[in-house]
């Protein structure tokens, strides 16, 4: 009986050795699937125009004309193309990716976008058009063989680097404690008492200053 069962469980883990993995129903797929602390440039290139970001360690991201950006902005995007996850792999009849592209809007694509890795290597992610049913976008990583899509917000934040540029928040500086603002000093008429010595005079509030 014992040698059966000795049987039995090798000829199982045999088995389970030869067969592929299946894949989790829910498992997370990911299109591109790297460390976003090896990103050192991110260029995109869109129908409106371009732009491009250099890491300055240890977390800041700046124009490449070493203006500083929004830091929020560029690494919520750095962040999501590193892990860029997918809503659903793209299945074409012959599980080949189609000699023409263009029904996908691939070629050339709508935004390209380009991560540059701190070893000198480069991820080129293509996003094209919208699906049939408007709820993602087309995207296909360069030499991966597979076209997959990916939600409506991350594509949108991508081109709005380039239309509305990451400028980082301007800071104001407060007003001096204890010093009113918008407070105007009455006028002295003629004939009234003069101001008794040692009682402070209302002063006007100084202007705001001005943002940089």
């Amino acid at each position: 009986m014992v040698a059966v069962f000795a049987l039995l469980a090798g000829v199982a883990f045999a088995v389970e050795k030869t067969q592929p993995a299946i894949q989790p129903e829910n498992a997370t797929v990911y299109a591109l699937d790297i460390k976003d602390t090896d990103i050192q440039r991110l260029e995109v290139i869109a129908p409106t125009g371009s732009a491009a970001f250099d890491r300055a360690e240890p977390f800041v991201w700046q124009f490449t004309s070493g203006d500083p950006a929004d830091l929020s902005r560029v690494s919520s995007v750095i962040n999501r193309l590193a892990k860029l996850r997918s809503s659903a792999k793209v299945n074409f009849p012959s599980d080949k990716l189609p000699a023409d592209l263009s029904p996908y809007a691939m070629e050339p694509a709508s935004i390209t976008t380009t991560l540059t890795m701190k070893d000198g290597s480069s991820k080129v992610v293509r996003f094209g058009s919208k699906t049939p049913n408007d709820a993602a976008y087309y995207v296909m990583v360069e030499g991966s063989g597979e076209m997959h899509t990916v939600n409506t917000l991350l594509v949108g934040d991508i081109e709005k680097l380039v239309t509305d540029p990451p400028l980082p928040s301007p800071t104001t500086t407060p007003a001096a404690a204890g010093t009113p603002r918008g407070t105007p000093t009455p006028p002295t008429g003629e004939g009234e008492p003069a101001q008794a010595e040692g009682t402070p005079t209302p002063t006007i509030g100084l202007p705001a200053p001005s943002l940089n």
